[in-house]
């Protein structure tokens, strides 16, 4: 029960924050929510395919505010909301291309999955940064060369984001 525990909580972060995000997408006006979206990733509104700059600009922002909370005092122990923030962005832009019928490749081949596999990795490379007090019996060493794996995944999950953006486009 004590190893299954984080992963079930880590799951429920990650489904409560795409439902939030659907039923938000659900209340919000049309503008506000294509306001949310150009302010957090305009990828989703170009019709173009997107440059590198912009497709690793949002993924550079939420890193450099993982560390930013994580490297804080105060602030390490809300590092696991930026994980949930991005699955309520995750569930809202999935509605908003779900909304918009030309759009389903697009949902379904790149962000649906690629979303999917960020959010998951924030919110484990999150509870391995700063375990809750629960499980701090982790082997700190061990965490960290965890945490430069699920990192490595994440870059490389980047980089094969750009390859097939270009594919997804052309549909």
């Amino acid at each position: 029960m004590t190893r299954s525990f984080p992963l079930i909580f880590l799951l429920g972060l990650l489904v409560i924050g795409y439902l939030g995000g659907l039923w938000l997408y659900s209340k919000m006006p049309y503008d506000q929510v294509e306001k949310v979206i150009l302010w957090i990733d305009p990828r989703l509104l170009n019709d173009y395919v997107p440059n590198g700059f912009d497709s690793i600009l949002p993924q550079l922002v939420t890193i450099l505010l993982f560390l930013l909370f994580a490297t804080h005092l105060i602030l390490k122990y809300m590092i696991l909301l930026i994980g949930t923030m991005r699955a309520v962005f995750w569930g809202i832009s999935s509605g908003y291309l779900i909304a918009q019928e030309t759009e389903f490749w697009a949902y379904a081949l790149w962000w649906f999955p690629f979303q999917l596999i960020y959010c998951s990795l924030l919110l484990l490379i999150g509870f391995l940064l700063v375990p809750p007090p629960s499980s701090q019996q982790l082997n700190n060493n061990r965490s960290f060369k965890v945490i430069g794996l699920l990192s490595l995944i994440y870059i490389v999950l980047i980089g094969l984001e750009l390859f097939v953006l270009p594919y997804i486009h052309g549909l």
